[in-house]
């Protein structure tokens, strides 16, 4: 990755960790049923010869027989996967409201521009629980300078996942740019004028973003015509740049417009409205990917409720995956509940959000039937790092959450791994299982086909030919 001092004032010294040695000696996983990721039918007794890092076969006893004397490791009736893709993540983000400042909740309880040196300096915490929950793969669509070294940082180790990361965002809400601003550098780049957008553009190119992601909100009504047509723009720049476009547009008519200016991912589903006949002609003719990210508004609205009742939430964290230190901010709704201003106030904010949430999951549930319906693809995503959407398990709530909305479960197992991997544009290197792809998969004791709750029975991880039993993983 080739990134400029000058656009980067600040990179934080990213932790430096011995790198197990592999075996060049096969080794064989037997009597296992497996789904490949591609979605053709399981196949039961399988065997799975990893050899260093890649798949040396895989199929069944006659096709990939085992070598006399070579390690076996028998998986009989336990089933295997890919490992997970979460398609959309921010490694910047805690899952707490300390990592979120412009929720105006806490903004003077924390110290921000601390918790991302801290963030920056010990990024293990996230490949923990990543690996811990079964997710060998991650795309950052947002975060500061220091995230863009993560993919060189994380790759060809065996106890961190892939990382894709986008670095900042380009926006026009400019609100929050001096809220963002630490580090001697910012989380947003403008796109005032058509100039400072493709300036834009450019500086995350040389900067070795692999992606240009817009957080496009939807523009005042004076000021439509215009920023549709600069995200247009930033669209043919990227182009330009060769690098791809992921635009959060939540809203129907700005989803069509970064689909038309050539979104490769739109970041969230639509859940104003109901998509309609042309987003879905739009979204096919551009092959762009939709990741539906349906729990993490049902989160935000938990994270409030529980600051104004004062109580800590609930963890949804089947392997204890969650590290300390989140553990222990969650706990901080108490304290935070003190400082409200206007406790009735925050009150109110969480009845009328439980209200607008619940029209908008029947949107966004109807949206990803009829996106998937019409053979659109779908890759699983959960906006990890946002408040109660934690890096790791929160994977398990959003593949069950799109099976409740109609998703069959073998199908959402698809998009959880080769979906995610082709929107990674990493599809050649895993998301599948291969010959010749890498050796990065999971073994669950329930059936992943019947289910998508099979996740949670995840036993062990294997990245990159190293297996390992999920408990290694598991928060001290």
């Amino acid at each position: 990755m080739h990134i400029k001092p000058a656009a980067i004032l600040v990179l934080l010294p990213l932790l430096v960790v011995a790198v197990p040695a592999r075996s060049a000696e096969s080794v064989f996983l037997t009597g296992a049923t497996v789904y490949d990721g591609t979605g053709t039918a399981a196949l039961e007794n399988a065997v799975i010869e990893v050899k260093g890092e890649q798949i040396a076969c895989i199929g069944g006893e006659a096709t990939c027989p085992v070598t006399a004397g070579a390690e076996t490791v028998d998986v009989s009736d336990r089933f295997i996967t890919p490992g997970l893709v979460d398609a959309h993540v921010h490694f910047s983000q805690t899952g707490w409201l300390d990592g979120r400042p412009d929720s105006r909740i806490g903004h003077d309880f924390y110290d921000y521009e601390a918790l991302q040196q801290a963030l920056s300096a010990t990024p293990d915490r996230w490949y923990r629980a990543y690996l811990c929950s079964g997710v060998t793969a991650v795309y950052d669509v947002g975060g500061f300078p220091w995230t863009l070294e993560l993919e060189d940082h994380a790759a060809d180790h065996p106890e961190r996942p892939h990382v894709r990361p986008a670095g900042p965002l380009i926006t026009h809400f400019e609100p929050v740019f001096p809220i963002f601003q630490v580090l001697d550098t910012g989380l947003f780049l403008p796109m005032r004028t058509d100039e400072e957008a493709r300036a834009s553009v450019r500086e995350l190119a040389g900067m070795g973003a692999r992606a240009i992601k817009v957080w496009y909100l939807d523009p005042p009504q004076d000021e439509t015509e215009a920023l549709d047509k600069r995200l247009l723009l930033i669209g043919r720049e990227a182009r330009a740049q060769g690098v791809p476009l992921v635009v959060h547009a939540t809203q129907l008519r700005g989803a069509k417009v970064a689909v038309r200016a050539g979104a490769h991912m739109l970041a969230h589903s639509v859940r104003d409205r109901h998509v309609d006949e042309e987003f879905l002609r739009l979204a096919r003719q551009v092959g762009t990917y939709y990741v539906p990210t349906l729990i993490v508004f049902q989160n935000w609205t938990r994270a409030i409720a529980s600051v104004a009742i004062g109580k800590p939430p609930s963890l949804d964290d089947p392997n204890d995956c969650i590290d300390a230190e989140t553990r222990r901010v969650v706990q901080d709704a108490a304290r935070l509940h003190a400082t409200l201003p206007d406790k009735l106030r925050y009150l109110a904010r969480v009845i009328s959000r439980r209200v607008n949430e619940a029209r908008q999951s029947a949107i966004m549930e109807e949206n990803l039937r009829r996106v998937y319906e019409a053979g659109i693809p779908i890759a699983t995503g959960t906006d990890a790092g946002n408040p109660l959407t934690f890096h790791g398990p929160s994977i398990y709530r959003e593949m069950e959450a799109m099976e409740r909305a109609g998703i069959p479960a073998a199908e959402v197992l698809v998009m959880s791994t080769r979906h995610g991997a082709a929107a990674m544009e990493r599809l050649d290197d895993f998301g599948t299982l291969e010959a010749g792809k890498l050796a990065d998969l999971i073994v669950l004791r329930e059936d992943p086909g019947e289910s998508t709750h099979a996740f949670r029975s995840i036993t062990h991880v294997m990245r990159g030919g190293t297996l390992h039993e999920i408990t290694r993983f598991a928060a001290e």
